[in-house]
C-alpha cells in the first residue's frame, strides 16, 4: 500500500469552533470525541452544550445551551445553535419538519463498504429497540414517526486492492437527510442496505484504522443550508480527496 498523502492525526482535545455566525443564530463545528449534550452514563468526554454555556453565557437560559440538534459521540461537523428563546424553537420546528414549509436541509460526508450504486434513496423505519440497546432496530414498515429518507451519490469509488482499514477502500458518499431525521438513520440504514459505515462496529462495519478517526463511525454533518444560507464545516482528513 502507498503511504497516504496526508499525515492522519485526528485529535480529541480539538476545540469546537464557529463556521457561521448569524444575529440570531450560529454554526458550531463540533470535534469527533464529544457529546452533545450530557449522556446518562458519563465517560468523561467533552460536551458542546458545556462548552457553549461557559463560552457565551447568554446561552445558559436556553434549552440544551440554544443547541438545535443533535449529533453522536462520534460524528464530527455542523451543530446548529440558536441565540434566542424564540429562534430556539422556530429552528427546531424546522430542522424536525416533514415535506413542506421551510425544513432546514442537511448533508453530511460518509465512508461506507465499497460498491453502492452511485446514488440512490432509501426510505426506512428506524425503532428503539429494549431498554439499554444502543442500536435501533430498521424494517421497511413502521410508524411514520419512524420513517426516514435518506439519498445520496458516491464521491469516490473505494479501490479495491489497498488495505482494508485504509479510508480509500471505502466508498465516499454525500448523504442527504430528506424530512427528519431519526436516530442512527444514515448509520442504520446504510447497515441495512449492506454497506456499514467504516469504523461502524454497532453496524458490522469494518474497522477505520485508528490514525484517522479513532475506530469512530466516519460519519461528518458536513452542509447545512438555513433558509438559503448554506454553511459548511470543513472535511475531515478521512473525506479529503487523497490519492
Amino acid at each position: 500500500m502507498n503511504d497516504p498523502i496526508l499525515q492522519p492525526k485526528p485529535d480529541r482535545q480539538s476545540l469546537p469552533t464557529i463556521v457561521h455566525e448569524e444575529p440570531e443564530w450560529f454554526v458550531v463545528n463540533k470535534p469527533i470525541g464529544w457529546h452533545s449534550v450530557a449522556t446518562r452514563v458519563t465517560d468523561g468526554a467533552q460536551t458542546i452544550e458545556q462548552w457553549l454555556g461557559e463560552s457565551f453565557s447568554a446561552l445558559s437560559a436556553l434549552p440544551e445551551c440554544g443547541l438545535v440538534h443533535r449529533l453522536d459521540l462520534s460524528t464530527s461537523g455542523c451543530l446548529l445553535v440558536a441565540r434566542t428563546a424564540q429562534m430556539h424553537q422556530t429552528l427546531r420546528d424546522n430542522f424536525t419538519a416533514g415535506f413542506g414549509g421551510w425544513s432546514i436541509e442537511k448533508k453530511y460526508l460518509a465512508l461506507v463498504a465499497r460498491g453502492l450504486e452511485s446514488r440512490g434513496e432509501f426510505t426506512l423505519c428506524f425503532a428503539g429497540r429494549h431498554k439499554g440497546s444502543a442500536k435501533v432496530t430498521v424494517s421497511e414498515v413502521g410508524h411514520r414517526n419512524e420513517r426516514g429518507t435518506c439519498r445520496w451519490c458516491v464521491v469516490r469509488s473505494g479501490a479495491a486492492n489497498i488495505d482494508s482499514t485504509d479510508p480509500r477502500a471505502f466508498d465516499l458518499v454525500e448523504v442527504e437527510v430528506v424530512g427528519p431525521g431519526r436516530r442512527h438513520q444514515i448509520r442504520a440504514g446504510f447497515g441495512s442496505l449492506g454497506h456499514p459505515l467504516a469504523g461502524d462496529s454497532l453496524y458490522r462495519g469494518t474497522e477505520l484504522a485508528k490514525e484517522w478517526n479513532e475506530n469512530f463511525a466516519a460519519l461528518h454533518s458536513w452542509k447545512l443550508s438555513i433558509t438559503g444560507i448554506q454553511v459548511e464545516s470543513p472535511r475531515p482528513i478521512w473525506a479529503q480527496q487523497i490519492r
